[in-house]
């Protein structure tokens, strides 16, 4: 009964008042003096303002809080531009405590629905993505991924990498995806074996978590449908590049005898044999191409590195080109003097030199002049070939190291090109690890730089050891 006075102020002195009246009535009437029963009225009255006062302040103390927190929920459901007051008195904190708590539940319902789309949309795509918090345990994995890493049916929620796959690559880019920065990620491709063979390109990126540490993000897309074409298309190249290289080699064979031949003197015949002789030699450029390109990108090329001194190399294909250059009136230069070494294979070096001076010939004017330098940049070496031109308009430069991309397709074919030799050199340059830069201003001329890795310190010295 006390914790209820207590707690019940106006409860509590109610009662000290009727105890009072009755002590009152009491002392009356059993003869009490007045001056008797007024003292103790008195006192009643003041023990009931002891008693009453902490539960008062008490009482007041509540009525602060409740419109303190009253207040934090408005601003909480609150939309942007809304303004509530706090209530005045506590007989309006009933309907004003109803309508926050009304705005905050349409509040938590919206965020809920958009929780819900966004939780469809990723778990309906296509890619698998798994989400990881900063220990590396699952928060959340859709459907595609459990698919790809045949884990369908089963409960991912809570469990590491290690427990739902053992990839020693998938576990590395896990836990180095959270030490990226927001705007990075990291990128591998591996092959997975369950549920069957696939080829997977896996993306890892982090993404911030409430505790100021980064959960991680992976991302996998199964490719092997894409792989399996890629090959069957490279086989293919390589399979007719074969079959037609024996037949290509007879035809031209016959027609440089036919050439030669005193019987075709009459100019009409001569002419034809000449023209089928030029498409024969550019059919049988395309296949060898066609077949270089194929081996390349399958890997079969065997890249044996070396210091190669570029001086040497320029000096090589420069020489070789020295008589078309004449033909054309064109100066062909090297500006290499000094003996400079990178780490790389001489024969495909060879290769790129020989693409790249060969297009310059191709597409530069009579008179004009292609130059060959090399620069030094920190732990590299560039290759600069420039001509002056008919230039690369801008809007092809993305494009023209695409396989059969021409920018002047009736010159290409007049000039014997095949469209695939600055693709054969992309693909060259980053097999040796390096990169390929391509500059170049309408009518003045191109400028293509090789950037190779230079020769290390203890290479070298085993070289020339």
């Amino acid at each position: 009964m006390g914790e209820v006075r207590l707690s019940n102020p106006p409860l509590v002195l109610v009662g000290w008042m009727i105890a009072a009246m009755m002590v009152i009535g009491g002392g009356l009437t059993w003869g009490w003096s007045l001056w008797s029963v007024g003292i103790l009225g008195f006192a009643l009255l003041i023990g009931a303002y002891v008693m009453t006062a902490e539960a008062w302040s008490r009482t007041a103390e509540t009525e602060t809080m409740i419109q303190t927190s009253l207040l934090e929920l408005q601003q909480l459901a609150n939309s942007p531009g809304e303004h509530s007051s706090l209530p005045s008195s506590s007989e309006s904190l009933g309907p004003e405590l109803q309508q926050t708590v009304k705005r905050i539940s349409k509040r938590l319902d919206y965020l809920e629905e958009e929780r819900t789309k966004v939780s469809s949309i990723v778990q309906h795509l296509v890619e698998g993505v798994v989400a990881f918090d900063s220990q590396g345990h699952i928060l959340f994995a859709n459907e595609s991924a459990c698919r790809i890493l045949g884990l369908a049916g089963q409960p991912l929620q809570g469990q590491s990498v290690w427990e739902i796959i053992r990839n020693q690559q998938l576990a590395a880019l896990v836990e180095g995806a959270r030490d990226l920065p927001l705007h990075e990620r990291q990128f591998v491709e591996i092959d997975l074996y369950v549920p069957t063979r696939m080829t997977v390109e896996v993306y890892g990126l982090p993404f911030p978590l409430t505790n100021q540490k980064n959960g991680s993000v992976m991302v996998l897309h199964d490719v092997t449908q894409l792989r399996r074409l890629e090959q069957v298309r490279a086989e293919f190249i390589d399979n007719v590049s074969h079959e037609l290289r024996t037949p290509l080699a007879a035809i031209i064979g016959y027609l440089e005898t036919l050439i030669d031949e005193s019987s075709l003197e009459t100019p009409n015949n001569r002419k034809f044999v000449h023209v089928a002789h030029q498409h024969a030699e550019r059919l049988n450029r395309l296949v060898d191409d066609l077949r270089s390109l194929s081996e390349i990108e399958s890997g079969k090329v065997i890249v044996r590195s070396e210091a190669v001194d570029l001086k040497d190399v320029v000096d090589e294909v420069t020489e070789m080109f020295q008589s078309q250059a004449q033909k054309k009136h064109l100066h062909l230069m090297s500006h290499i003097d000094e003996e400079v070494r990178v780490w790389a294979d001489r024969d495909r070096v060879v290769q790129i030199l020989l693409n790249l001076v060969d297009n310059a010939m191709k597409y530069s004017f009579d008179g004009g002049s292609i130059s060959l330098n090399v620069q030094r940049l920190n732990e590299s070496l560039v290759l600069q070939v420039n001509d002056t031109g008919q230039g690369i308009p801008s809007t092809d430069l993305p494009r023209i190291t695409e396989r059969f991309y021409r920018v002047d397709r009736a010159r290409s074919r007049e000039e014997g090109g095949t469209g695939l030799g600055l693709s054969i050199v992309k693909h060259l340059v980053q097999l040796l690890g390096g990169q390929l830069r391509i500059q170049s201003v309408i009518g003045k001329g191109t400028s293509v730089e090789i950037e190779l890795p230079s020769s290390s310190q203890e290479k070298m010295s085993a070289t020339s050891t």
